[in-house]
């Protein structure tokens, strides 16, 4: 298994338990088509056959009922594409890694991408996949499904190593949920033989003042915090810092918080690039002037209203 100097490990991981659509329609063509383009676009240690995966993967579940299903032949998927080797910030998440490097999640591995947002489940008739209705009485589906995250979860981070990176998203009471796949199977299983140090990230909306009772040192952070010390790891905590800030307000130029010139500086540095970021400054202080003059235009309007009653 490859080891990956700094990652981000995801405390929400979106899955659909209800399954109650049924089957990802043409889930075999998604996932082989997904398969061909992360070996077309990232340099693997070695190149895989795409149907091969698929019949390894699909075998589990496909032509069974949900309640016969062994959740634990997942290790034979997990096993063939682990060699070729990411909860409430998803999004954000995603924005992170593309503006920082060298950082991962379970989503971006190479299984964790062929399945990512994905449904499925079987039944004995052809054509062996139920694009009806995943939902049974017995809720072997979900269970299955939770098994196998819950291995995808694992063996992310036994493979992890150096510096890992957890966000946290403080609008959600606990940030840090006790039942969460990070609590449960992800951070066991760092080792603190690998891994140097965590730092939790707590991410604050740019609507919302920073939550006092889900922040660093207090709620379930707190805990978090004192879960990674009994587990010999070193750790650091910071509430929304630069990096996050600008990373909101990249992708969120026109927010009262994000509109001044230090804000604007800060999403051209971001972006780095050169002569286009003078471009994309030229164009953003345009915005931020449109916008204000707007803004004033508003309230002289509103002014008027109350002096003609």
């Amino acid at each position: 298994m490859k080891l990956i100097a700094s990652i981000i490990v995801i405390i929400t991981l979106y899955i659909d338990w209800s399954l109650a659509h049924g089957s990802t329609a043409r889930i075999q063509e998604i996932f082989i088509g997904r398969c061909s383009e992360y070996q077309a676009v990232n340099k693997l240690q070695r190149q895989v056959d795409c149907i091969h995966v698929w019949n390894q993967f699909s075998r589990v579940f496909a032509f069974k009922e949900p309640c016969a299903v062994n959740a634990s032949e997942y290790d034979n998927f997990i096993k063939e594409v682990s060699s070729v080797f990411w909860s409430g910030t998803y999004s954000f998440a995603h924005l992170y890694i593309r503006a920082v490097k060298n950082l991962e999640t379970l989503e971006n591995t190479f299984p964790g991408y062929l399945v990512n947002s994905l449904s499925w489940c079987g039944q004995l008739a052809l054509p062996g996949i139920n694009y009806n209705d995943c939902h049974d009485p017995q809720h072997c589906n979900n269970k299955n499904s939770g098994i196998f995250w819950s291995k995808m979860s694992t063996w992310f981070a036994q493979g992890s190593s150096g510096t890992v990176r957890v966000l946290l998203n403080s609008s959600r009471i606990p940030a840090f949920a006790p039942y969460s796949f990070f609590a449960r199977y992800e951070l066991p299983n760092l080792s603190p033989s690998k891994v140097n140090k965590i730092e939790i990230i707590v991410v604050h909306d740019l609507d919302m003042k920073v939550n006092q009772s889900e922040r660093c040192g207090a709620g379930s952070i707190k805990t978090l915090q004192d879960l990674i010390q009994q587990r010999n790891i070193a750790w650091s905590c910071s509430d929304n810092p630069s990096s996050v800030q600008d990373i909101l307000c990249a992708a969120n130029p026109t927010h009262f918080q994000c509109q001044s010139i230090h804000g604007v500086l800060r999403v051209v540095t971001l972006a780095g690039l050169g002569a286009a970021g003078a471009v994309i400054l030229i164009l953003l202080i345009v915005i931020i002037l449109m916008s204000r003059t707007r803004s004033k235009t508003q309230t002289k309007a509103r002014e008027a209203t109350k002096t003609d009653f």
